[in-house]
């Protein structure tokens, strides 16, 4: 009997054993190192005082951002730049806050939140797509400026420069989530793309693809000629000429940011996230710059002399043609002298052979008037020979009138 219940207790005891190994929970990770690591396939991640320092970045580039975008909308409504070329700046400026909101400041606040990070992660990817969506028809609005395919407001329909890039952005965001939703919210280090999924290219790839084009598009315009109609909108011919100058810069750089944090915050490395910091202090004044020094109204006013007036120097004026003189005008306008008359040939058929038209004496042009003493002419000799103007006047006879015989035989006179 004994045995029997040592057996039977061992066996309860193995069973429970079993029962306890088996057990799982499905709470989240509590904030400690050891359990970050059962998480991640990385050896070592931020410790706590690292994070708290990571957070305080974050949190002042987001603020950095946010801040800067909100000084170019305020120096733009006080330089009263408006039109559609402004608008479309203003949705660019309004789509980087939010961003700036969701990749600075939610990705760190909530990035133990299973749900409210998997809603983060999509903020994250929408945003940076919209952004580059509104680049890429900044870039169909420039362009179409510069080729000069439209008088005012590009050469389609305003209303899609603003339509057109929620659609764009729609695409690939679902596109990436539905085939890779177990991965959103799940790393319990951030609210971004996992890196060693294929959930990475999906947030990559077509961001980069929208933005390469934009940059294609933007620069084919730089080769363009300036203004080519005069019917053209003169303010926002000078904002695209320099709007596709600047594009590709400051498209790419924050793309650049936005990357930077992604992998910053996967791979869990301080001095990342304190190189992105520098970008971001250097991206702010560069949006300002590139979002203003576009308006003619704005480079008129910061033109001048000062620390950043070359920043906003306005192209000098195409050269003229010279005014003509008065005096150049009088001339070309004077009569020209009247050339002499020339002998028609149709008065020499009626004349018999040998003669010529009558001369007038006075007239300077006649070799033979006797006012007018004729170098090549010889004085005559003894024997007189004047018969010789008549065989010279039927060598130039253009009619041919006359025989040969009748000039070459005639009698000499004496």
């Amino acid at each position: 009997m004994s045995s029997n219940n040592t057996t039977n207790n061992s066996t309860n005891t193995n069973s429970t054993n079993t029962n306890t190994t088996v057990t799982t929970t499905t709470e989240e990770p509590a904030n400690t190192t050891a359990e970050y690591v059962l998480q991640r396939c990385y050896e070592a991640v931020l410790t706590e005082n690292q994070g708290d320092i990571v957070k305080y970045i974050m949190y002042f580039c987001g603020g950095w951002i946010i801040a800067w975008c909100i000084i170019t909308m305020l120096v733009n409504i006080c330089h009263k730049n408006k039109g559609h070329q402004r608008y479309v700046h203003f949705y660019e400026e309004l789509s980087i806050i939010l961003l700036a909101v969701s990749m600075c400041i939610l990705n760190f606040v909530f990035n133990h939140k299973t749900k409210v990070c998997k809603y983060v992660a999509i903020a994250n990817h929408f945003f940076m797509c919209l952004t580059a969506s509104i680049f890429f028809a900044e870039a169909l609005f420039a362009s179409s400026m510069v080729h000069g395919k439209s008088d005012k407001n590009g050469s389609v329909p305003w209303i899609l420069y603003y339509i057109f890039p929620i659609v764009l952005a729609v695409g690939p965001t679902l596109g990436t989530f539905f085939p890779e939703e177990k991965y959103y919210g799940t790393a319990y280090l951030h609210c971004f793309a996992v890196s060693t999924v294929d959930m990475m290219w999906g947030f990559v790839i077509p961001v980069w693809v929208i933005l390469t084009i934009a940059g294609l598009k933007a620069q084919l315009a730089c080769i363009a000629c300036d203004r080519q109609q005069p019917s053209q909108d003169v303010y926002q011919c000078y904002w695209a000429r320099r709007s596709v100058k600047s594009l590709v810069l400051i498209s790419q750089y924050l793309f650049s940011i936005w990357l930077m944090i992604l992998f910053a915050a996967e791979n869990q490395k301080l001095y990342l996230f304190i190189l992105n910091a520098c970008m971001v202090i250097l991206f702010g004044p560069a949006l300002f710059v590139c979002h203003t020094y576009g308006h003619l109204n704005t480079c008129k006013k910061w033109a001048g002399n000062g620390c950043f007036a070359s920043l906003y120097a306005m192209c000098p004026p195409k050269p003229e043609p010279p005014e003509k003189d008065e005096d150049d005008e009088d001339k070309s306008e004077a009569p020209s002298q009247e050339k002499p008359p020339i002998d028609d040939p149709e008065d020499k058929k009626d004349m018999p052979p040998g003669s010529e038209l009558p001369r007038n004496p006075e007239d300077p042009s006649n070799p033979y008037s006797p006012g007018k003493h004729n170098p090549t002419e010889k004085p005559m000799g003894p024997n007189k020979h004047t018969e010789s103007q008549k065989f010279y006047s039927w060598l130039t006879d253009t009619n041919g009138s006359g025989k040969s015989g009748d000039i070459l035989f005639r009698p000499s006179v004496a």
